[in-house]
């Protein structure tokens, strides 16, 4: 587990500095549109307290920010420095006078108190969490009551001749794109193994349900090409 750990770090740290411009062109930049339907469903409201998780460069938090209101800070927890130290940098220049914090920590070992957050987000992470059972459990302990929790993932695909289309894309070209983007090949190996080796979406439903979550659920985006899971903690 810990050489998996160790792993995992060693590839953010390795593409933190290109990891935006990759994500917009390796996407399409349809990255953006999914993110901002990830935070519309959690139905944000002024001064709740937000966390995102595997915050990374910040990209969710910037939306959130201006959700929350200037008077409220959104907390973000990554486990990666040079990922968090982008985020920094992207935040400050782009967010004036919101507030936000970000944290270096572990998805599975959250460090605040029981039902403290009325929203929490994770994005294009949850693939990367070894123990992804023990990090939805910690989203769900550190939610409010009546609060939800959203995560957006890379996916498949539903339609056969779509998805034949997308494995050439994603397992070939792909990871090309993003060694001639990084010189870093390992890295994007990783990102098409990480893809292709996670649950599928009734599975991670189901793992929602399982945590305690409540009318869990998906949205296929971009026809599966990525998804929305959601789930709300009882009240």
């Amino acid at each position: 587990m810990s050489e998996m750990i160790t792993d995992v770090q060693s590839v953010f740290s390795s593409i933190a500095n290109n990891y935006d411009k990759l994500n917009t062109i390796l996407t399409l930049n349809i990255d953006k549109l999914w993110r901002k339907k990830a935070v519309k469903l959690c139905n944000i409201k002024e001064n709740d307290k937000v966390l995102d998780l595997c915050c990374g460069t910040g990209k969710m938090i910037e939306l959130e920010c201006k959700m929350v209101g200037e008077r409220t800070t959104v907390t973000g927890l990554d486990f990666n420095k040079e990922m968090l130290n982008v985020g920094n940098k992207n935040l400050t220049q782009s967010l004036d006078t919101y507030k936000f914090n970000l944290i270096q920590g572990d998805v599975t070992l959250l460090p605040f108190k029981d039902n403290t957050f009325h929203s929490i987000t994770i994005a294009f992470g949850l693939r990367n969490v070894p123990n992804k059972r023990k990090a939805i459990s910690e989203m769900y302990r550190v939610l409010k009551p009546g609060g939800k929790a959203v995560c957006l993932e890379l996916s498949k695909p539903e339609l056969p001749i779509l998805r034949n289309i997308y494995n050439l894309y994603f397992n070939f070209l792909l990871p090309v794109i993003g060694y001639l983007g990084t010189q870093d090949k390992a890295a994007y190996n990783y990102l098409r193994d990480s893809v292709n080796g996670f649950m599928t979406k009734n599975k991670l439903k189901s793992e929602f349900t399982n945590a305690g979550f409540e009318n869990s659920g998906f949205k296929s985006l971009t026809c599966g090409v990525a998804s929305l899971h959601y789930g709300a903690k009882p009240l």
